[in-house]
């Protein structure tokens, strides 16, 4: 009996020590133990916290310079845009007489005055239009070549602008323009202002040709030297 009774003392006390060692050893590295409770299977949210949702790149259009002088504020620019998105297409061809006879005569006398030393090319473009109307033609920008469009607007138009802005596929901007005060013969790049392209290829450009105050036929012939 007394025996007995030793051997039970004994388990009880080597019990007691190993409760208290574990106790001790949390109590020593209580991060150890948050650590354990705290891990998660892998790629898998803790319970209650929601996935945070990255950032994405958003894809800005990228902005052209301007090739020459730009006279009108934003938000004339963006109604400027979108009359020449929604105009006509200009009339391309060679003189023959009739309405045109007088513009392409009024274009030529300008040019000895705002396109010394250029040279016609391409072809004329021409297109009959309401107040407040466009109509488009392309012309390419040569490498190593420097540009000035003539326009010239016929009875019945009293103010007319130019506009040169980007072609397709490039968004639509407005690159260069007539300056304001024109009348019915706006100018972009004369003489020594002339428009260069920025690239070492041809770059194709629009002609937006803009009747801002009466109506009648207009017409833009480029000039290069």
């Amino acid at each position: 009996m007394r025996r007995t009774t030793v051997f039970l003392v004994a388990a009880v006390a080597v019990s007691l020590v190993q409760i208290g060692c574990r106790k001790k050893e949390e109590e020593q590295d209580p991060q150890l133990a948050g650590y354990q409770q705290q891990q998660q299977p892998y790629g898998q949210q803790p319970y209650g916290q929601q996935p945070t949702a990255q950032p994405s790149a958003t894809a800005t259009p990228q902005q052209t310079n301007p090739l020459g002088a730009i006279f009108s504020d934003p938000n004339a620019l963006q109604g400027i845009i979108s009359g020449a998105l929604a105009g006509s297409q200009a009339t391309l061809g060679a003189v023959t007489g009739g309405e045109l006879g007088p513009i392409q005569s009024g274009i030529q006398m300008n040019a000895g005055n705002v396109a010394k030393g250029a040279r016609p090319e391409g072809e004329l473009m021409s297109a009959k239009l309401q107040q407040d109307g466009h109509a488009q033609a392309t012309i390419t920008l040569q490498p190593g070549k420097c540009y000035t469009v003539i326009g010239f607007g016929g009875l019945g138009v009293f103010e007319y602008q130019i506009n040169i802005t980007t072609a397709p596929p490039l968004p639509p901007q407005v690159l260069a323009q007539s300056a304001p005060g024109g009348g019915n013969q706006p100018v972009v790049g004369p003489n020594e202002q002339c428009l260069r392209s920025p690239s070492p290829i041809a770059m194709p450009v629009t002609v937006d040709m803009h009747v801002v105050k009466g109506q009648g036929m207009v017409g833009a012939q480029a000039y290069s030297k």
